[in-house]
Parts: structure tokens; C-alpha cells; sequence
């Protein structure tokens, strides 16, 4: 019973987190790790999941009891530590590093089929 309280605290701490690290923030806990999709890996889904069902536990009075608070610390602190070592601004330039190497290929790509379709036409 006294796991419960601090299991919302737990789901809000990571709630900030994913909003820090991840831009994510609309919605509670549940929905933020869904929209995150990808850009976490399986195991903190599974960790998630384990937080998601003991805040749905805790809102049942007689279901409460269930709850593993050992297992819910657990799955918190691998999820913290997991988001803490997350770099905002790492992951901003490896998006934009991504695009311009794509973009940078997709224009070579063009020069050479361009520079092919003008020799085979005989003008170069």
C-alpha cells in the first residue's frame, strides 16, 4: 500500500524526462511511450509496461495489493538511467547530419545519371 503514491511520482519524473530528452509532451506516461515509437528501444517499452500496469493497479483499491514495488523501482531506474544518458542536442545534429547525407547522395545520384543520360545521348 505504500508504493502507491510514489508510483505516480515515478510516472511523472519520467513523464519530465521524456519531455526533456525526447520533445515528448503531450499525454500521460502511457501515451508517451507509445508516441515515442522507435526512438526507444523494446526492453524500455517492456519496463514501461511494467510502470503502466502498476498505475493502473493502483487505481483499483483491492487490485492494489498487487503491485511488485521492488519490480516498479527496477523498471523506474533502468528507464531513468536509459533517458539520462540520452544527448538532446546529439541527437538534433545526427538527425540533420542523417538529412544532409541523404540530400548530399540524392544530388550525386542526379549528377551521375545526368552526366550518363548526356553521353548516351552523344553530347558530352
Amino acid at each position: 500500500m505504500r508504493a502507491s503514491p510514489d508510483i505516480g511520482a515515478r510516472a511523472r519524473e519520467l513523464e519530465a524526462l521524456l519531455d526533456e530528452k525526447l520533445g515528448l509532451r503531450k499525454g500521460a506516461f502511457p501515451a508517451r511511450v507509445k508516441r515515442a515509437g522507435r526512438q526507444i528501444p523494446k526492453w524500455v517499452h517492456r519496463e514501461a509496461a511494467v510502470i503502466n500496469e502498476a498505475l493502473t493497479l493502483n487505481a483499483h483499491p483491492k487490485l492494489r495489493h498487487r503491485i511488485d514495488p521492488a519490480r516498479v523501482q527496477s523498471a523506474h531506474d533502468r528507464i531513468r538511467q536509459y533517458l539520462n544518458g540520452i544527448d538532446p542536442a546529439d541527437r538534433r545534429l545526427g538527425l540533420i547530419l542523417g538529412m544532409l547525407g541523404a540530400l548530399a547522395f540524392n544530388l550525386l545520384l542526379f549528377a551521375v545519371l545526368v552526366l550518363g543520360f548526356l553521353r548516351w545521348q552523344g553530347l558530352i
